[in-house]
């Protein structure tokens, strides 16, 4: 519902306040109290706000304002042009929705009649011009995520516009059942990030995101809906702001324009919903003054104990959406894009045990080649020895000493030996992909079939390479002649392998160091699919 108010902190609270009524009169109703408009007789109440309506602060409303309106009179059964109306769909403050008929083409649309303020004011005319240009602006979004306007037109001085019918529900009649499912969320914002990026390259903010304004089509399709607030370069208004104050970008609440960055933060309230079933925080206050200025202060409170069907990394995204300051919210909706793809979840299904394997097998041998030639020059030193002094001509002692001062210099060679398993960690850590992954088309993925997380990914890398770090200090021990340490560390490669792999042999196939992170080694399925093409 759209009604104007004037939010200003610097106002003092009256004992009543000025309250322009959406056919256009004036009336002054004390503060908290209610009453009739005295020219069309609407029901007002200057309650709490409902969280859920559309307001719009305009610049000649006191600042202590809160409001209730009831509905208008049902227009059913009246002629609009060439569109009949069948029945009413729905209403607000700016006006009603109606399941119509176009007589012209034979189709079922969805009309929206708009009220008009005083036709002898000014504000009227520019009121009616605005939303016939927003109404315009939106007829020519051609995207599959908004919904289609047909006609703009008027009757009489009341703006009216066509658009698709569509059959719902919305999100907002959706989430009364509880939290959706993550895949969907992540789906459903990934067609309303599409849909505000197309409206954004045609210099349209949408000003009202929520829930009841996200329209499910067939197919799954989501529709963005309600434009009628809508504001572009042209018709931005300098003295006031419209929306919903739940989802409302704070900047919004004091003397902030609309822009992408605020439509961004009302869809981080938006999937914050969609996600958890409630809004991120709740709004004090009795009066609309005491609410915008909980608003500008509340905090989000994201659950205390994190739902494990969601990936953590959500939380960053609401977070980076939802920030208090505009400039810490996505400076474009390619990179909000560029989030989402990379938190889209994949179907998690383990590769074979025998593939993973293998797989497992051609990463230590790669790196086990590195450690032999490390540990040769110390296992080997009396043949190396030998065969150097084969070299040696007779009275001659240049050569072997030469020589044997280079076998020495490599026999301390083990000594780095530790630098292939921290090597082999370091390449698991940035997430490339290793030898055996690239010929089997493996990669490695959380329990929604994301990317490892950075300390995930650095613990198993360290654990996956147990083998490797057991048998390298043991190199090192030997190269430094520390004999009873290299007794002691000879057979840890063999246990740490051991206790690692015979996990995989249970019930859930997994090794010891995916089963303690909770990773999964699956198919790359969009690499074998390019590979195919």
């Amino acid at each position: 519902m759209e009604e104007c108010l004037k939010p200003d902190d610097s106002a003092e609270l009256h004992q009543s306040s000025e309250y322009r009524c959406s056919c256009g009169a004036k009336v002054r109703l004390p503060e908290g109290g209610e009453g009739n408009c005295g020219r069309c007789g609407r029901f007002l109440a200057l309650r709490g706000l409902n969280a859920i309506q559309t307001v719009s602060f305009c610049a000649d409303v006191g600042s202590g304002t809160s409001f209730h309106i009831d509905d208008g009179p049902d227009r059913s059964g009246q002629e609009l042009g060439h569109f009949r109306l069948l029945s009413k769909l729905g209403y607000g403050g700016m006006g009603a929705v109606y399941r119509a008929l176009d007589e012209s083409l034979q189709r079922f649309v969805a009309v929206k009649v708009m009220r008009a303020s005083e036709l002898d004011s000014d504000y009227s005319a520019k009121y009616v011009t605005r939303l016939l240009d927003e109404a315009v602006s939106q007829a020519r979004l051609n995207h599959p995520n908004v919904v289609t306007v047909y006609y703009v037109g008027r009757d009489g001085e009341e703006p009216f516009f066509a658009m698709e019918l569509l059959p719902g529900p919305t999100l907002g009649m959706l989430i009364k059942d509880g939290p959706l499912h993550f895949d969907d969320v992540i789906r459903y914002a990934s067609q309303v990030v599409s849909a505000l990026s197309h409206a954004s390259k045609h210099g349209l903010v949408h000003g009202d995101i929520k829930p009841g304004n996200l329209i499910l089509a067939e197919d799954g399709i989501l529709k963005l809906s309600d434009f009628g607030l809508a504001k572009t370069e042209q018709t931005s208004p300098s003295t006031g702001i419209s929306g919903t104050l739940s989802y409302m970008a704070p900047e919004l609440a004091g003397k902030g324009e609309p822009s992408d960055q605020s439509d961004m933060y009302s869809l981080g309230v938006t999937l914050f919903e969609l996600t958890f079933g409630k809004r991120p925080y709740a709004i004090a206050g009795t009066t609309l003054r005491e609410q915008l200025k909980s608003h500008r202060g509340v905090q989000v409170e994201f659950p205390e104990k994190w739902p494990k069907s969601v990936p953590i990394q959500w939380r960053d995204l609401l977070s980076r959406l939802m920030s208090k300051d505009p400039a810490e919210r996505y400076p474009n909706y390619d990179m909000l894009e560029r989030d989402l793809r990379a938190l889209a979840p994949v179907g998690v299904t383990d590769a074979g045990l025998l593939v993973r394997s293998v797989a497992f097998a051609i990463d230590l041998s790669f790196w086990g080649i590195w450690l032999a030639l490390l540990m040769l020059p110390a296992m080997f030193e009396a043949e190396i020895s030998e065969f150097i002094r084969g070299f040696q001509a007779p009275g001659d002692s240049r050569l072997s000493y030469y020589l044997g001062v280079l076998q020495s210099r490599l026999a301390l060679a083990g000594i780095f030996a530790p630098l292939v398993p921290a090597l082999a960690s370091w390449v698991e850590w940035r997430g490339w992909r290793t030898f055996g992954r690239y010929l089997f088309q493996l990669r490695i993925v959380d329990a929604h079939g994301l990317r490892l997380g950075r300390r995930k990914r650095f613990f198993r890398s360290i654990m996956r390479y147990a083998t490797l770090w057991g048998a390298s200090f043991w190199i090192s021990a030997t190269a430094l002649g520390f004999d009873n340490l290299a007794v002691l560390l000879a057979p840890v490669d063999e246990i740490v392998l051991l206790v690692n792999t015979l996990p995989a042999l249970g019930p859930k196939r997994k090794s010891m160091h995916d089963r303690l992170v909770g990773s999964h080694v699956v198919l790359d399925t969009e690499a074998v699919k390019q590979r195919a093409a």
